[in-house]
Parts: C-alpha cells; structure tokens; sequence
C-alpha cells in the first residue's frame, strides 16, 4: 500500500518517530457473530464504502458509501472509512475522512446508521480535531459505550460526544491520553505517558462519564508501539511490542505476576508482528504478521497465532507473493476475532490500493477458522479499485 507519513499524527502519541505506515484493514464481526462488517469498493468508480457479510447465506451486501466532491470540477473522493457494530448490532457506526493526506482537513465524519430496524440515520462532522484526532480511526476502532464516543482532541483534550443528541464534552487532561475501545462497548480503556521515549506508560480504565482514571498496568521503560497492543477480556492481562527493539518480542503483562516476554523466533528474524486480540481463554495471542519471502522482492502476509505458554509461533498464509515495501514500512494488517473466539476476520484491501498493488485474487475479506486443526479459511471477493480512480489516500 502507499506509504504515508502518517497523516502528520505526532510521534508523541503514536510513537513512530520516522517510521511510515501501512493504513490498515478494518472488520467487525456483529454480536452474534452472523455477520461481518467490511470495507469494499465499487469496482468501477472506486468509490469506497461499507459491505457487510453474511455467514449463514454466504452473501455480501453494500450498506453505505459517502462521497466527497472536491476541487474546481467536484471530482469525486474516496475515503478512508472504518466500520463498526453498535446497539447491539441494529446499528453500525461508520468513521471516515476523504483525502487521507490532506493536512488541511482535520474533521472527522461520523455515521450512525440503522441495520435491521427503523430509526433515524445520524450524520457528525467533529471539526478541528486535528491531526491526531482525526487519524485514530485508521489504527483502532472508534471507543463506544453506550451512546457515547470517544475522541482524541486538540491539546490534550478528550471529547465524549452523545450520538443520540450530539451533545458534546471536552476534557483536558495535563498529559497526552489516548482512548481506546474494549471488545463488547462495555469499557473505556486509554493510554497515557506514550509520548516518552524511554519513560513509564501506563494503561488503565477510565469512567466514561468522569473521566476518572484507574491505573491497570504500568509499562517502566521503552516507547510502546500501539500498533501491537492487546488486552485481555478479562482486562487481567496485557500484551505489547516496544518500538524499534532487536530482537522483537511480546511483552506480557498480568495482574499480580511478574512480566515475561514471548519469542518471535520461530517466525524468522525478518518478520514484522502486529498483535491485536486475545482468545477468549487468553491462551493465545492473535495478530497478523509480514515477512520477506525467499530471493526477496516479495512477501507473505497472514494470521500468526503466538501462545502465552512460549510454544512456537503459528502462521496462516493468507497473501504470497505481495510486492515488498521499504524497510520503512509497517506491512500489517489488523485482525478481528468472533465473540465465540472461533474465527478471525482480516482483510486486505487497502494493499490494492497502492501503486504496487496485490494481485486481484488476494484482494479480499479472509475468515479463518480457528477452532479445529486444519486452519480452513474462506475468502470473500473485494473488488480492485479501478486505476484512474481517486485515490482514498489523498494526494
């Protein structure tokens, strides 16, 4: 996928320093696990938009596209969009901005949208977020709990806005502090103290009507990369990389015990890692991993399954032979697991969209059952983006 600068979100708070960034795929898996929210393309005017699959009919429908016009002759923009499920699954929310690299542009759109029941659909543009704020999106889903959200504002603010009534709160804080989502809307999770270099962070709860934080794990040294983060569902346990540290490991984090780390090794040295869910037992850790295929120029994508107890590492090939980036660039993708912890949804088509993109066949929502030996995984066609298409990264 096109490298980006990361849209100018600060290295305080991502903790990327230089370092460029794939946009990743995003999926939802609804309540009941019945179907999966997705992003898609219309194959011929590659306007982008929201699928959502069907896994007891194996059929895919498209709920929503947005479009954005702009310039002198309203051309149409694509946009970087993320779905996810709300209400219980009769609602989907939908973030979204057009022109992903258009630093002028710090709002953030929001969608509120009825499934399978009557009501009204709701429309937000949060304005001058900036950079920051208006980025997020890209690497976790937006933090809900019940019909409030969660944004990360301009210095060092948070703003809690009802979806309901579209009131809105600003909360500022003496220190940089990220939101974060909890798996069921139930929660409001954050981070603070990642703008140290080499100092503490720490990662807690907070009181979505307070505000009020509850310290849960605290992290003494190293910049933590929060593109390889994950919390148990318990909230007992946290997993997570250090930037920039050789050889790459998984810090393990839990309640009362002292902290351990988990090997990579059996992945080979030159595999980037990027962990996201726990298993419901909080057994093992599910990410998805990058490495370098053999005479170089390509490389493999797919599903890495690490167990906590140190036994080796287990990979799932979803995409081979995917034109190799830089050094430089982070080459993963995000994963979503079912609630039952039976199935982990990813999906690739943001790596369509580069000027190197995938080959068409490997441009699709990937399911991975999980819960046998076999690893069988169902593939659901996304279309490619059309080349004389706008692209969704902007300019």
């Amino acid at each position: 996928m096109r490298k980006l600068s990361v849209l100018n979100l600060t290295p305080a708070l991502i903790g990327l320093g230089s370092l460029l960034v794939y946009i990743l795929a995003c999926t939802s898996f609804s309540p009941d696990d019945t179907k999966v929210l997705y992003d898609t393309v219309d194959g011929k005017t590659g306007m982008t938009g929201v699928a959502v699959y069907d896994r007891k009919t194996g059929k895919s429908e498209v709920l929503f596209q947005p479009f954005t016009l702009y310039g002198p002759n309203l051309e149409r923009k694509a946009a970087l969009l993320r779905p996810q499920w709300v209400e219980g699954g009769h609602s989907f929310l939908t973030a979204w901005r057009a022109g992903g690299d258009d630093s002028d542009n710090t709002s953030l759109n929001i969608a509120v949208l009825p499934f399978d029941r009557r009501g009204p659909a709701r429309i937000f543009e949060a304005p001058e977020l900036g950079d920051d704020g208006a980025s997020l999106f890209y690497y976790w889903p937006v933090p809900v709990v019940g019909k409030h959200l969660f944004l990360v504002g301009r210095s060092n603010s948070i703003v809690r806005l009802d979806y309901a009534t579209g009131e809105m709160r600003r909360e500022t804080n003496q220190e940089e502090v990220v939101p974060l989502p909890s798996p069921d809307n139930d929660r409001l999770f954050y981070l603070s103290g990642a703008d140290k270099t080499n100092g503490a962070s720490e990662y807690g709860v907070m009181d979505p009507e307070t505000f009020a934080r509850t310290p849960l794990f605290h992290i003494a040294e190293g910049k933590v990369s929060v593109f390889s983060l994950a919390l148990s569902r318990d909230a007992k346990s946290l997993a997570y990389q250090v930037e920039d540290e050789k050889p790459p490991v998984i810090h393990l984090l839990e309640s009362g015990k002292a902290a351990k780390t988990l090997s990579l090794a059996s992945l080979g040295g030159e595999a980037e890692v990027s962990v996201r869910q726990f298993s419901p037992k909080g057994d093992i850790l599910y990410g998805c991993y990058e490495r370098p295929e053999e005479g170089g120029g390509s490389v493999e994508c797919g599903l890495v399954e690490i167990p906590r107890d140190g036994s080796p590492a287990r990979k799932t090939v979803l995409i081979s032979k995917a034109p190799a980036g830089g050094k430089d660039q982070w080459a993963s993708l995000q994963v979503d697991l079912s609630h039952d912890g039976k199935t982990v949804a990813v999906e690739s088509l943001w790596l369509a969209c580069n000027e190197h993109p995938i080959n068409s066949e490997d441009c699709a929502l990937f399911l991975v059952d999980v819960s046998g030996s076999g690893r069988e995984v169902t593939k659901v066609a996304i279309p490619m983006p059309p080349k004389e298409a706008s692209s969704p990264f902007g300019k």
